[in-house]
């Protein structure tokens, strides 16, 4: 194996075109990706070499995902082509770990980056993991297990700013000018004053336009529990537990008489466990008729009215 190794390492390189084609048909425009080979190269021995094996591994590289296109020229027309309609079902890509987002921010903008420049990908080694906390931290994205999840900030976040600070090709472009300027190649004035242009240009053109995008963040508060009426999430207020659905009217009031004749605060505690099975065990509630205190099950009795309602079941022993 390592002479084969040796071999495509000391072979003509591979060279091929990345081709994105666009085309329109009946005012809809489909976008087929994929290569146009130059010049075979390695891959050539390579094909040959695993001709030969009586199991044939698939390329280790990801280029072999994207189809041999023919040569195209802009405006080349299609007349009557096959095509026919086919349904899928698509699934969401798997949200990142902590892990796999550390290599995607070491490997993003790679591609547009100087060989040459000191830094490549977004951040730092020493950087990317803080960059990662400061987002859970501000409340941009949330950790579930080993998934780094997007709260609704992070994802109002993204779609109020402008394309050029969402996109790795801003930090590969910044390498490649402190590259050149590192050797000798560009004023490192200019490239400030293009950074200070840019920024007020940002500040002036997208400040007035947020303005009308501020609801969109907004702090989003633990869920108590579902409501039992209409499943959407239960948080907690000032006065009450209140479900989070404004067309629904279910509310439990902490200042309800039923927990003020018992002397028992409406803890949130207690209102998770009504709202997750029905019933809540108490301790130490208060008897009105007998001055005495008691453990009994505070169970929801929900009849869909303005009020809620609650009952005891007395423990037994």
């Amino acid at each position: 194996m390592w002479i084969s190794s040796l071999l495509f390492a000391t072979a003509e390189p591979h060279i091929y075109e990345a081709v994105t084609a666009v085309f329109s048909c009946a005012g809809t425009d489909f976008t087929a990706k994929g290569k146009t080979v130059l010049s075979d190269g390695w891959k050539e021995i390579e094909r040959r070499y695993r001709a030969t094996l009586k199991d044939k591994p698939e390329a280790e590289d990801g280029e072999n995902a994207d189809a041999t296109l023919p040569e195209l020229s802009e405006g080349q027309g299609f007349p009557n082509p096959a095509a026919k309609v086919t349904e899928h079902t698509t699934t969401p890509p798997k949200p990142h770990s902590e892990a796999s987002l550390l290599s995607a921010m070491e490997r993003a903008g790679n591609g547009d980056t100087d060989p040459d420049a000191e830094r490549r990908g977004l951040g730092t080694p020493a950087t990317r993991a803080a960059v990662i906390e400061k987002l859970v931290k501000g409340g941009f994205a949330e950790r579930k297990g080993k998934q780094l999840i997007p709260t609704q900030n992070g994802a109002a976040l993204i779609s109020v700013l402008p394309d050029m600070l969402t996109s790795p090709q801003l930090t590969a472009e910044w390498e490649n000018n402190l590259t050149q300027i590192a050797k000798g190649a560009a004023d490192p004035g200019e490239f400030l004053s293009g950074i200070e242009a840019m920024t007020r240009e940002l500040v002036q053109t997208h400040a007035a336009a947020l303005d009308g995008k501020k609801d969109l963040f907004r702090e989003e508060k633990p869920s108590v529990g579902k409501c039992p009426r209409c499943g959407s999430p239960v948080h907690e207020g000032k006065k009450n537990y209140y479900c989070s659905n404004k067309e629904c009217a279910f509310v439990m009031w902490k200042n309800d008489r039923f927990f003020e004749e018992r002397k028992t605060a409406f803890s949130a505690k207690i209102a998770a466990a009504l709202l997750k099975s029905g019933k809540a065990n108490v301790k130490k509630l208060y008897s009105p008729k007998t001055g005495k205190t008691y453990d009994g099950t505070i169970v929801l009795a929900d009849t869909g009215g303005k009020y809620v309602n609650y009952r005891i079941e007395v423990q037994k022993n």
